[in-house]
């Protein structure tokens, strides 16, 4: 028994070092066949959300008076826009000022002004109400009304629709490529999005504004006619890189 032990001690001892040995097997490089290819895609989206600014102001020979007036402006502003259908948390203000100034008319003493000045933004999320508004603004004693500029509720919804686009575009690419080579796509290995962002600035279109002034209430009303307002579309544009395995026909 003695000697069985020692004689599996001794195999053991020698089958160590050539186990040891043994070279690990390196992995094979994938050599299967893939077609990168570059895609574009377009995507126009028409805007869901509008906003404005109204500037208002209250002129009096006191602060108080001043802004007593701008207030009432304001007030009846923000009833108009509440009225129609937006939300409170969608009127803010910008900013709120008076300024004191030195009135010397001729023939008459001079005399201290104050003048009270309120800004604020109203936000629409029904674009067709937007004109009517702008409107009712002027005739509720708007100074001044700037805009309109339209958005998103969903800021990503265009670059996810000019994607999708894009990788439709660079399949059909590859697809083509594929073809032309003898081979077929199989599925996709890898894709970058936005490959060029640093050198295009970016795949989405930047937003854009209108300017509009219309005219003050107390205007020849026989003139008068509602505010045409159109959001028209935006156009996304975004780019992609894909690369896909293939596989001989």
């Amino acid at each position: 028994m003695r000697t069985a032990l020692l004689a599996g001690m001794a195999f053991l001892a020698l089958a160590a070092p050539a186990a040891a040995q043994t070279p690990t097997p390196t992995p094979t490089p994938d050599a299967a066949p893939t077609i990168a290819a570059d895609g574009v895609g377009l995507a126009a989206v028409a805007p869901d959300i509008g906003s404005f600014t109204v500037y208002v102001q209250g002129r009096a020979r006191s602060a108080v008076a001043a802004r007593s007036a701008a207030n009432k402006i304001a007030r009846t502003i923000v009833q108009t826009a509440t009225t129609a259908g937006v939300a409170p948390s969608d009127i803010r203000t910008l900013a709120v000022s008076t300024n004191r100034s030195r009135v010397k008319p001729k023939r008459r003493p001079a005399y201290t002004r104050f003048t009270a000045r309120q800004y604020m933004v109203i936000v629409v999320r029904d674009v067709a109400k937007i004109g009517a508004l702008i409107d009712a603004a002027s005739d509720a004693g708007a100074d001044n009304i700037e805009g309109p500029e339209f958005g998103f509720a969903d800021p990503s919804q265009g670059r996810l629709l000019a994607t999708r686009a894009a990788i439709a575009d660079a399949r059909r690419r590859a697809d083509d490529a594929a073809a032309q080579t003898g081979l077929r796509i199989v599925s996709v290995r890898s894709v970058v999005l936005a490959p060029n962002d640093d050198e295009s600035g970016g795949g989405g279109s930047g937003g854009s504004s209108n300017s509009l002034q219309p005219t003050s209430g107390g205007g020849d009303e026989s003139a008068d006619a509602p505010t045409t307002v159109s959001a028209g579309v935006r156009q996304f544009v975004e780019r992609v890189r894909v690369v896909f395995n293939a596989a001989p026909l």
